[in-house]
């Protein structure tokens, strides 16, 4: 199949779920209440399972490279940076501000990289699932720093705060099932087989199609107009500037195939869903943010369509 074929297969039942989900809001068959449940089944249950069997199953002794651990670890942090500075110097509003950074930085990693890597590679996988462990934590404590700065009390952090946020990072569902992944997989544990294939990979197969449905039940046209400036920088953003550069400094690095997408994934992919409860807790403007969700997931399947059929046809992918 070429590389626009692969493409499609990978992003269209992102599309698919989210206007299945937005329909079955409309005739009230998947209510706020609903959707709520199911995106905490995702990111406590399917997602973590998800997480976990990629793992385990990981060939890390010869997948990892520390090139590209470091390249991953050293962008995600620099772009946290140079992101806050431009939008703290354009945007006033404290509410808002913070949702804008979340915005542009934090993707849907955990939840869409392995699905469409798998419709290109199957099982090599390479260092996507690894990276996990390095991008979680990462964008975690970004999205906090950024809404304790805009309530201006990130000064006065105390030891036993600090550690607090450390412990909530460590029990983040995705962070605590990569880690014991990694820690049955270099145990060499093995885990019976049946219950990794009956129980385990049809749990975290439900991740995506959840949380996609739960997603498009919740879209709404008229928040779109009202917020169309901000969506539109976000979107911008997130979805063609930030990937355009790191996948271009990745391709000069030598990445390629799996790790290209990951890179491609971490950079370009929709915002995290969880961006809309962390701006809810921390006091973000709670509309904008869970906009921003809604418009650059509904965009990510346009624009990853077009980027991973350009890396494809350049060669990248093979």
């Amino acid at each position: 199949m070429n590389s626009m074929g692969l493409a499609f297969n990978a992003v269209f039942p992102l599309l698919a779920f989210m206007v299945l989900g937005y329909f079955l809001g409309r005739i009230r068959l998947l209510d706020e209440k609903t959707a709520s449940g199911m995106n905490k089944l995702v990111f406590k249950v399917f997602l973590p399972l998800s997480i976990f069997q990629s793992v385990y199953n990981a060939d890390i002794r010869s997948a990892f490279d520390v090139k590209l651990a470091v390249f991953v670890g050293l962008t995600c942090i620099a772009s946290f940076l140079l992101i806050s500075f431009l939008v703290n110097r354009a945007e006033k509003d404290k509410t808002i501000a913070p949702v804008m950074i979340q915005g542009m930085h934090k993707a849907n990693y955990n939840l869409l990289t392995l699905p469409i890597i798998a419709s290109f590679f199957g099982n090599d996988i390479g260092m996507s699932a690894v990276l996990m462990i390095i991008i979680t934590p990462i964008v975690n404590t970004c999205s906090t720093i950024a809404f304790e700065s805009a309530r201006g009390i990130s000064g006065k952090k105390s030891a036993k705060d600090i550690l607090q946020m450390v412990k909530k990072i460590l029990l983040n569902p995705m962070v605590s099932s990569s880690l014991l992944g990694l820690l049955v997989n270099a145990s060499g544990l093995k885990i019976p087989a049946i219950l990794m294939s009956s129980v385990v990979s049809k749990l975290g197969a439900m991740a995506t199609p959840a949380a996609m449905l739960a997603l498009g039940s919740g879209f709404d046209f008229k928040a779109v107009k009202k917020w169309a400036g901000r969506l539109g920088i976000v979107s911008a953003c997130k979805l063609v500037i930030l990937p355009g550069i790191l996948v271009t400094a990745a391709v000069f690095l030598g990445i390629r195939r799996a790790d290209l997408i990951a890179v491609l994934m971490y950079a370009g992919a929709p915002t995290a869903v969880n961006s809309y409860s962390t701006a809810v807790s921390m006091g973000g403007n709670e509309e904008l943010a869970g906009e921003i969700v809604a418009v650059t997931s509904i965009l990510s399947v346009f624009t990853l369509f077009l980027f991973l059929t350009a890396m494809g046809n350049m060669g990248l992918l093979t």
